[in-house]
């Protein structure tokens, strides 16, 4: 049998259209696939109508990690495709916090994170905040994103279950953070922090994932113990 083989130019035209797609196609996928993100949380907490097992300190403070990435590339005129998802989570995480704060009777407190998170967000957008400064808070987006996962992750190992989380919002967290990290490499200059974003975008997939596979370990737990109740008082009911 003959092999054929790809010839220059067909090489060279896959180089530009995976060039491309690292370019243009992922990073827009990206930002209006983070519409969804949150979407399945906010539905969960609705129908059910419990915010049982979520952690306000989280949702604080991953709001504050995307008003400062958002800001950040607002006030470095970054295009819109290298950091809208922030933006469009950022909207969404305003939503879940109210909604959150409402459930578990903590209204005062979430409308008054939510007046200052707007407030930073119009200060430091609009350039008020020192580069320095700014760049520096860029910096802590890593302890940012250990703040706004690990009390999460605690609250699942103490309670042994994941309460009203949604496996879906953090598996999509997690791939979003995978391809934002090929596209932050493939696009963003290092002069625009580029390897503080790849940094934290690292540590944000590692600690999506570990709550993803909390999800699925203690439900398959808690279907076992289900099945295990059923059982008893069937035994029951016929002794």
């Amino acid at each position: 049998m003959q092999q054929k083989y790809l010839g220059r130019d067909e090489v060279g035209g896959v180089e530009v259209f995976m060039r491309q797609m690292l370019a243009t196609i992922l990073p827009y996928g990206i930002v209006f696939g983070s519409v969804l993100l949150k979407l399945p949380q906010i539905v969960k907490i609705l129908r059910n109508h419990s915010a049982d097992g979520i952690s306000i300190i989280s949702l604080v403070v991953e709001l504050m990690s995307c008003v400062i990435s958002s800001s950040w590339g607002i006030a470095r005129s970054l295009m819109f495709k290298d950091y809208g998802e922030s933006t469009l989570i950022m909207i969404e995480m305003f939503l879940l916090l109210l909604i959150v704060g409402c459930m578990q009777r903590k209204l005062l407190i979430t409308v008054l994170v939510f007046i200052v998170a707007v407030f930073l967000l119009v200060f430091m957008s609009a350039g008020y905040a020192p580069r320095n400064i700014h760049e520096g808070m860029l910096r802590l987006q890593i302890f940012f994103a250990l703040g706004s996962r690990i009390p999460q992750i605690v609250i699942n190992y103490q309670n042994k279950s994941t309460g009203q989380l949604s496996a879906l919002t953090f598996f999509l967290a997690m791939s979003g953070g995978i391809s934002r990290l090929l596209t932050t490499f493939h696009n963003i200059p290092s002069d625009k922090g580029r390897d503080i974003m790849l940094t934290q975008f690292g540590v944000v997939v590692f600690l999506n994932f570990v709550i993803v596979m909390q999800c699925i370990l203690y439900k398959a737990a808690d279907r076992r113990q289900v099945g295990t109740t059923e059982a008893k008082a069937v035994v029951k009911k016929n002794n």
